[in-house]
């Protein structure tokens, strides 16, 4: 006898497994953990197999999870093709969607990759410049969404807040070597400002010896041993010894008035859901 797989217990089976964890999971589907688990229960014995082991506190994928993680992808993958072509998204239009480069590298692709295909019908022209040139090209009616870091009298919708840490060349230069070398963004840039206010703050002396316009060039002038630069800390980075703390920055979504409001409403709620559910992620 033909056993059905349930379409609503397989999207949750694949979640857990590209975002690591039931708790991931969970933040991304809005269900709780102890609900995620009693759905994978009832995939287990729909399934008539084990599919998760433990490794301490972890669930790691059986032999029969890994099996049927290969069929669930096809399964949701024909599923979702197949609703899509009988229900078209009455969505359509162009949005010019403009990012900072720190978010295009933490989670940009997710953010595309949905709304891709929850929307076919919008076109996405998405540009990666820096904060200050993004909210510009928003005040000017450039773009038409953008998620950026907040200054002072910013008017952006407030995402969250993000720690920031030291970023220094291997081996660490001397920070008794006075003025401090620093490698930063030209002004007006929200970094910068977090790195001189804590060096005058400390009563640390400096001086910027190297600038660039992007952060591949700042982040190569660090490991060339230019100087020491910061950027959003990553997996709870240690603090560097005789460096001060550095103040966190807020990142916000600005949107342009004049934009058609429900393409770029669908475009907001998945880039705030994705933020909001990973925001420990993205540092």
């Amino acid at each position: 006898m033909f056993k059905n797989l349930d379409i609503d217990l397989l999207r949750t089976f694949v979640a857990i497994a590209d975002l690591g964890g039931f708790a991931k999971a969970g933040r991304q589907l809005h269900k709780t953990q102890s609900a995620i688990s009693l759905q994978m229960k009832r995939l287990e014995a729909q399934s008539g197999s084990k599919l998760f082991r433990k490794a301490g506190r972890r669930q790691l994928l059986t032999e029969s999870g890994e099996l049927l993680l290969n069929y669930a992808r096809r399964i949701l993958s024909l599923n979702d093709e197949a609703a899509a072509a009988l229900k078209p998204d009455p969505l359509q239009g162009q949005i010019r969607f403009g990012v900072t480069q720190d978010f295009a590298d933490r989670g940009l692709a997710s953010v595309l990759a949905r709304f891709a295909d929850n929307h076919p019908g919008i076109r996405l022209d998405v540009r990666v410049n820096p904060s200050c040139e993004l909210k510009r090209e928003i005040a000017n009616g450039k773009l038409d969404l953008a998620v950026a870091f907040q200054e002072r009298g910013d008017r952006g919708d407030p995402l969250g807040k993000l720690q920031l840490s030291w970023i220094v060349p291997e081996p660490f230069i001397d920070i008794d070597d006075r003025p401090l070398k620093l490698v930063l963004f030209e002004p007006p840039c929200v970094f910068r400002d977090r790195v001189i206010n804590a060096l005058e703050k400390a009563s640390m002396s400096w001086r910027v010896v190297y600038t660039s316009p992007s952060l591949p060039g700042l982040l190569a002038a660090v490991e060339a041993g230019l100087g020491i630069t910061a950027r959003l800390s990553h997996n709870n980075s240690p603090p560097v010894a005789g460096l001060p703390k550095l103040q966190s920055v807020e990142l916000a979504v600005y949107r342009n008035p004049q934009a058609t409001p429900s393409p770029l409403d669908a475009l907001e709620k998945i880039t705030r859901a994705h933020i909001q559910n990973n925001l420990q992620d993205l540092v």
